[in-house]
């Protein structure tokens, strides 16, 4: 919030506060929600399986990209994985307006922690080069009967897209290539677990 004092009158101020949110430029892109089910399986049963290495080779491979070393640190009370991964922009599922603005091969990280003791983590996707993105997500695992439902809300900002095509391009992210991702790795969970 940013205040202003304005003169309303000879020796009257009056204060008023604005919200940068609501006067600054409109923006397109939004927190987003995915879902998935995994089926006939538990919360620990898929924490588990999203942080073993085959997993992430599994996932990456069904991704099509080209990865790099997968480093899973494990701690007390949380595991992190992360994985390089590169892939070009020309192949299938690429929208069109992504191909106008990414270079021919794009670099990103993958980044995930889950937490030991809850059933949640948070999802990074870093998109290198320029223009540049980063993809943030809270997912949380929650039991339904048998299955398991995985639900990641994520937001992208961009940096490097001019005005007024950031908002889309962090929308079509947000929405064509990580929610894509994120479906690529829940089929592969229903695959391996």
């Amino acid at each position: 919030m940013v205040a202003r004092t304005h003169r309303t009158a000879p020796d009257r101020h009056r204060l008023c506060v604005t919200d940068p949110a609501t006067t600054a430029r409109p923006r397109q892109n939004r927190p987003m929600e995915h879902k998935a089910v995994i089926e006939s399986t538990t919360v620990d049963a898929v924490q588990r399986l999203l942080s073993e290495h085959a997993f992430l080779e599994a996932f990456a491979k069904e991704v099509g990209v080209t990865t790099g070393e997968i480093d899973i640190d494990t701690k007390p009370d949380e595991v992190a994985a992360t994985m390089p991964w590169a892939f070009r922009t020309d192949k299938a599922g690429i929208p069109s307006l992504a191909q106008k603005f990414l270079p021919q091969e794009v670099e990103l990280q993958w980044s995930q922690t889950w937490q030991t003791e809850q059933p949640n983590g948070d999802i990074t996707v870093e998109l290198h080069g320029h223009p540049a993105a980063t993809c943030t997500g809270r997912a949380t695992l929650a039991q339904n009967g048998d299955d398991v439902e995985y639900t990641v809300v994520t937001e992208t900002k961009t940096s490097g897209v001019p005005w007024p095509l950031g908002g889309k391009v962090e929308s079509m992210i947000n929405k064509d290539l990580v929610g894509w991702i994120l479906s690529v790795q829940a089929r592969v969970a229903n695959r391996e677990i």
